[in-house]
């Protein structure tokens, strides 16, 4: 019986994370910007003044009123979904028909993660990114489990 209860604990213990934890929330990009609770999110200028579909950068992050952090300008021709989780921001790129998703820190705009070019639409849904026809699992805290 020990015995069963410690190879039990075991096997929950070796068990990849539930991404049940993960809560990404799509950012709502007014003009140029965006805020959620206490980090705003600025994408440079649109495309169109009107109906943005694209803003060229640079992307600049500012948590708990500090001042902006600036991202790599490798981090332009933003399109949405923009994606906010705890301390990362997902921000999907594109450059022709090549897109590339890239998560950064929050705090510090270091890039954390870069995908691999991808062709078709980014999304979000139960716990994974949706890159043209790849996912991309993401753990407890919302970084990419790879």
């Amino acid at each position: 019986m020990r015995l069963r209860k410690f190879s039990l604990a075991a096997l929950l213990v070796s068990m990849p994370a539930s991404t049940k934890d993960c809560n990404l929330t799509s950012l709502t990009i007014t003009s140029n910007s965006a805020s959620v609770g206490n980090v705003i999110v600025t994408l440079g200028n649109a495309d169109d003044a009107q109906q943005p579909t694209a803003w060229l950068g640079p992307v600049t992050i500012s948590t708990d009123g500090q001042p902006a952090c600036t991202a790599s300008e490798s981090v332009s021709i933003v399109e949405k979904p923009v994606l906010l989780g705890p301390d990362i921001l997902f921000v999907p790129t594109y450059s022709g028909s090549e897109r590339i998703m890239y998560a950064l820190d929050t705090k510090t705009c270091r890039i954390v993660w870069k995908s691999h070019i991808f062709y078709g639409d980014s999304s979000y849904t139960h716990g994974a990114l949706t890159l043209g026809n790849h996912r991309v699992i993401l753990n407890k805290k919302c970084h990419p489990a790879t």
